[in-house]
């Protein structure tokens, strides 16, 4: 049977003909009229700027424009139960309760759980089907079932949406704010009315991460099982509305180099300089402040180095994804007793441990404490090393090194080779429309303490990334240590800039990717230089 799948009339599209199964007949038609309603009601106020599917077909994102003073409204528009399925749900949950099995040894109990919910669903109809409404959508009850069970109740839609980067909830009565990649910090029209139900969500976000938590230990900072951060407070123990979180979410393909190209993060020339000095150990520090894309710029970094190394990597959270077979990754693990610290696994501890498994370049996540000192000491043994800071220049950067907690010696600073700044900067697109993006602002090498050459600059005005390797320190040290020219290292940074170029061309935007070609221009380069001389031309005569 064929029926009609309804258009939002704002799009301006004409109605479409689509084939769909008779189940989801009235699903369809529903939602779009729901969703229709509510923006006749909403269009007085708002414009829609954005419109996007969150969970298909039952819940989208709307990015709506206040018209009286430009704010913005991130407003998630679920299919909500009726009277009848809403009793129904109730009922299944009910049974699931009492019928649900342990998932076998090996399965994945998300999925285990999904198949029984299909499962009890089904039976649950065949067993009532007499006395149901024929016009009950057993898809979205078990949606519902599947939100408020193994996902996350009502900010599943948030979830899900790969443009928000962080989660918010200040408390009871008010708005939880994401923040969206596209509109920085916006409110949401999820909030929260009652004690009972964020305490609630609260418990179920602890228990997801592993973690224990009540009023006597009312302060939750752990991992959710896709690797988002979790931070948290319950009731109103620290709090003064009530229970509060704050969930920091991580991509499960991190961004390549080749992605921070295509994102004017990084120019392909810089991109072939990081390339270039990474291959020789130089080490480095990312600065910038929370949400600058330090661990992003650190791990499209981190694929530069030469696939031969041993590399281990130290976090508080496992972010960084390398290509790299040599690697050891490891990461923190907070107390677990009722006493502080007990258990407790340090970024200092395992820093101090890295050492023990000679590796060629230790990757920290991020220096606060004494595990600076550690970093180090490693570095000053010839350990390359890689490590990020909260920081907006390097003068203050270096003066936190100097400070306590970290307390580095001044003498040492010079250890660390090259500095980068990373900042969200406004691009305009429009008059008075701007865009917030990343950029690498500015790129330092150290020559010792207080004395810092400045290699590139972001020019805001000409939106371009200016370089001054002229003026580099570290690059005649390369030539030093190859015995070559300087001109035969400069030509080297300009072979691996056009393949770079060739990898934006042609898309090669995983980190996989990147890897494999960094591999092979090691083996084999004049196999892949030839392919990019051959190919690059033809690329750049189409753009």
């Amino acid at each position: 049977m064929v029926v009609f799948k309804l258009r939002f009339p704002w799009k301006g599209k004409k109605v479409e003909e689509t084939p769909l199964e008779e189940e989801e007949k009235e699903v369809k038609v529903d939602f779009d009229r729901l969703i229709y309603e509510k923006i006749v009601s909403l269009r007085a106020d708002y414009r829609i700027l954005e419109s996007y599917p969150l969970v298909d077909p039952w819940a989208r994102a709307l990015i709506l424009e206040r018209k009286v003073d430009g704010s913005l409204l991130y407003f998630v528009d679920e299919i909500p139960l009726t009277t009848e399925e809403r009793q129904l749900y109730e009922k299944v949950m009910d049974i699931l309760y009492w019928e649900l099995e342990p998932p076998p040894s090996g399965e994945d109990p998300r999925e285990h759980f999904k198949k029984q919910v299909s499962k009890i669903i089904r039976k649950f109809r065949l067993r009532f089907s007499s006395s149901i409404h024929p016009g009950i959508s057993w898809q979205k009850i078990e949606y519902y079932i599947n939100r408020d069970s193994i996902e996350y109740g009502p900010i599943t839609p948030l979830m899900k949406d790969p443009a928000i980067e962080d989660i918010s909830c200040d408390g009871v009565g008010r708005p939880i704010y994401v923040w969206h990649s596209r509109y920085e910090s916006i409110p949401t029209n999820i909030r929260f009315d009652s004690d009972e139900e964020l305490d609630d969500l609260v418990v179920k976000l602890a228990h997801k991460a592993g973690k224990h938590v009540s009023v006597a230990f009312p302060i939750i900072d752990a991992i959710l099982p896709e690797g988002h951060r979790l931070a948290a407070t319950y009731k109103r123990e620290v709090s003064r509305d009530g229970s509060t979180f704050t969930i920091r979410k991580f991509k499960d393909k991190p961004l390549s180099i080749i992605n921070l190209v295509l994102g004017g993060t990084v120019s392909s020339l810089l991109a072939a300089y990081f390339w270039k000095i990474l291959e020789f150990n130089m080490t480095g520090l990312i600065m910038g402040v929370t949400g600058a894309g330090k661990t992003t710029l650190l791990n499209a970094l981190a694929t530069l180095l030469r696939p031969t190394i041993k590399i281990v990597t130290i976090e508080d959270t496992p972010e960084l994804r390398l290509t790299h077979e040599n690697w050891v990754q490891l990461y923190s693990r907070p107390s677990y007793g009722f006493e502080g610290g007990m258990g407790e696994i340090s970024l200092y501890d395992l820093v101090r441990v890295s050492l023990r498994y000679r590796p060629d370049v230790v990757i920290v996540g991020e220096v606060r404490g004494e595990e600076a000192k550690v970093l180090f000491q490693a570095i000053a043994t010839g350990h390359g090393g890689i490590t990020t800071i909260h920081a907006e220049h390097i003068d203050a950067a270096v003066k936190r090194l100097t400070s306590p907690p970290m307390e580095i010696p001044k003498g040492y600073i010079p250890l660390v080779n090259f500095a980068i700044a990373i900042k969200r900067v406004r691009i305009p697109i429009e008059p008075d429309v701007y865009r917030v993006e990343r950029r690498v602002t500015e790129v330092w090498e150290i020559q010792d303490y207080d004395q810092y050459i400045l290699v590139s600059r972001w020019d805001p005005a000409m939106k371009s990334h200016n370089l001054m390797l002229e003026d580099s320190i570290l690059l005649p040290r390369i030539a030093e240590m190859t015995g070559t020219s300087l001109d035969a290292v400069f030509e080297d940074i300009e072979r691996r800039e056009k393949i770079i170029r060739w990898m934006t061309y042609k898309r090669l935007t995983s980190y996989q990717d990147v890897g494999r070609v960094i591999t092979e221009y090691y083996r084999r380069p004049s196999k892949i230089m030839s392919m990019v001389e051959r190919e690059l031309p033809r690329y750049e005569s189409y753009t």
